[in-house]
Formats: structure tokens, C-alpha cells, sequence
């Protein structure tokens, strides 16, 4: 009897904390139905609404997390599809890169880096779009955009835009596009959150407000898988520049206002 009022108990203190989660929950849930459109969008999107609601050292660890249990499932159904050649040339130039960044993390102001490769990625998206160029699939390519990744992913905490400029001006469908996204992402977030916790940055309370978080993840990952096979896959390739484009913009934005 005891045990049964304790669970009652236990579950009603969940429903109450899930309520109050409700605005984060929907941001969540929002970026989640986007990433599985279109194979990434909810770190990009999430990170700086849940800075709202949460203090950004806090963000962090909440947001790998959630895109480690994001990544995972959806890497799981889409191993078949994903491009696994191109993964691992790709996160074989990511661990080469992120040396790079901690280098120039500590030699360099993190907002003057943060406008630079901003600026950098606005100005490589243009010119790519405008003279219609396209990147060749080899491993050279895929190596040195890699190295961009892991640089961009320390010094900008960015680390998505390099690789899906390579990817949405190559050659390649949507459908490998997208499940390549998500296997990719899921082994750059796991050597993030393994990076942060050999660095002793504390991982507890995330987990906590995670807890809160993950239904409005599995719904959102549900229903996008859903919608995905009614979008136009034209409109997905769009989708991908104009979110790259609002995060170069806002990160620079971001920077000159503070």
C-alpha cells in the first residue's frame, strides 16, 4: 500500500514538473519535427530559445543530451540509408579539427570567432548559390570539411554549418542527406558530451530537466518522420539554407548586441 502511494506520489510530482516545462517542452518539440524533416534544426533551433528558460552553462549539457537520444534513435532506422563512407571521412576530419579549435579558443576571443566563421559561412553560402556550385563526394572533401566541423564546433559551438553546406551542394538525395544528418551528428554530439564530462563539467542537473523534456522529443521525432514523406524534397534542400542562414545571422546579431 505504502509503495503504491509512493508511486502515485512520484508520478503526480512528474506531472506537475512537466507542467511547469510546457514552454521548453514546446520548443523541443518544435525543433524536433524540423530535424526529422530535414535531418538536423533541433540543436540550432533549441539552443538559443532555451537559453530563455534556462542559464546557458545549463543549456549545454541539456541540449547534447537530448540530441545524443534524438540522434540515436533516428541513426538507428537510418543506418541503411546513411552514406557511412562519407561518415566516417567526415568524423575522421572532425576529431582532426577540434584540436585545431581549442588552439584558437584560447588565442582568441570566443565572439570575435563566433562573427568570423559566421561571416565566413554567409559569405561560402552565397557565393555557392549564386555561381550554382556543386561539391564533389571524395574523401579529401569530406576529410577537410570534417576538419571545419571539429574546428567550428569548438571555437563557434557550431558545428553543423560546414558539413551541411557540403552536403546540400552535393549531388546526393535527400533521403541519404537526411539519414547521414543524423549519424553524423549523433557521434559529434557523443565526443561533445564525452569532451565535457572528462572536463568535470557537472551533468546531473541536466539529466533532471531532461526527464521533462524527452516526451515532447520522442512526439516531435514521431510526428516529423510522419510529415516527412508529404514534404517536397525541393523544399527540404530550401529549409537547409534558410535555417543556415538565420543562424549565421542571428549568432553575429547575437554577438554585436551584447
Amino acid at each position: 500500500m505504502i509503495e503504491g502511494k509512493g508511486g502515485i506520489y512520484m508520478l503526480t510530482a512528474y506531472l506537475v514538473g512537466l507542467e511547469a516545462h510546457l514552454a521548453p517542452a514546446f520548443v523541443i518539440f518544435f525543433s524536433a519535427v524540423l530535424q526529422s524533416i530535414t535531418g538536423f534544426g533541433l540543436v540550432i533551433v533549441a539552443a538559443p530559445l532555451l537559453m530563455i528558460f534556462y542559464d546557458p552553462k545549463l543549456t549545454v549539457p541539456i541540449m547534447l543530451l537530448l540530441a545524443c537520444c534524438a540522434n540515436f534513435c533516428q541513426g538507428l532506422f537510418a543506418l541503411r540509408t546513411a552514406n557511412l563512407r562519407l561518415v566516417f571521412w567526415l568524423y575522421l576530419g572532425l576529431l582532426c579539427g577540434q584540436p585545431l579549435g581549442f588552439w584558437a579558443f584560447d588565442h582568441a576571443s570566443s565572439a570575435m570567432l563566433k562573427v568570423f566563421i559566421s561571416a565566413i559561412v554567409l559569405f561560402s553560402l552565397g557565393t555557392m548559390q549564386a555561381l550554382h556550385l556543386r561539391i564533389r563526394e571524395r574523401p579529401r572533401n569530406s576529410w577537410i570539411t570534417g576538419i571545419f566541423s571539429g574546428f567550428t564546433s569548438i571555437t563557434a559551438g557550431m558545428g553543423g554549418p560546414p558539413f551541411l553546406i557540403y552536403l546540400a551542394h552535393s549531388r546526393m538525395t535527400v533521403e541519404v542527406m537526411r539519414a547521414t544528418c543524423f549519424v553524423f551528428f549523433f557521434l559529434c554530439n557523443v565526443t561533445s558530451l564525452t569532451s565535457y564530462e572528462l572536463g568535470g563539467l557537472p551533468i546531473a542537473p541536466a539529466l533532471g530537466e531532461c526527464i521533462y523534456l524527452l516526451p515532447a522529443l520522442v512526439l516531435g521525432i514521431l510526428i516529423g518522420h510522419a510529415i516527412f514523406a508529404y514534404v517536397p524534397k525541393a523544399l527540404i534542400r530550401r529549409l537547409i539554407f534558410v535555417l543556415l542562414y538565420i543562424t549565421c545571422l542571428y549568432t553575429i546579431l547575437s554577438v554585436l548586441v551584447h
